[in-house]
């Protein structure tokens, strides 16, 4: 079955039983995080520098443009575009795996459903999505700060 945020078509991944979800995260434990803090490295606004809010914590409520304190599918998908656009800085149309060095070899291989070693911007989203449906552990379709801190958390 797919789903459609914004126009573009979201397929959701099988494991090779059949299960959804079942390829490895593009991220493992941090893909969340990543889409929030994919404009990590350029300049964050004044005020958020000055605050008391942890990097994390500001993206997140950049991401939340309706200021609900939950991040959407729309809202999530608008930052993983943005994401995906900040990185494919040689305006390409594509991501390779040198520009997502926090990927592991297996993680960018399972979302390159073309096996072309290059990600578009709908294997990108789609992979994102996944964690998105990981981390939302209200399944409400929403993720709060808490969800996404907790997902992104390391393993021990």
């Amino acid at each position: 079955s797919r789903t459609e945020v914004a126009g573009m078509r979201l397929t959701p991944v099988r494991s090779s039983a059949g299960r959804l979800g079942g390829a490895p995260q593009l991220v493992p434990g941090a893909c969340i995080a990543v889409a929030l803090v994919a404009l990590a490295s350029s300049p964050m606004p004044r005020a958020a520098a000055q605050s008391s809010s942890t990097p994390l914590q500001e993206r997140f409520m950049q991401a939340d443009k309706n200021r609900d304190g939950k991040i959407d599918r729309e809202e999530f998908h608008q930052a993983a575009v943005e994401s995906f656009y900040f990185r494919d800085r040689g305006k390409k149309g594509y991501l390779v795996i040198e520009e997502l060095p926090e990927a592991s070899p297996e993680a960018f291989r399972a979302a390159n459903r073309k096996s072309d070693g290059r990600l578009t911007l709908e294997e990108y989203v789609n992979a994102l999505f996944i964690d998105f449906d990981k981390a939302d552990t209200g399944r409400d379709g929403t993720l709060t700060f808490g969800e996404i801190r907790i997902y992104a958390r390391p393993a021990r």
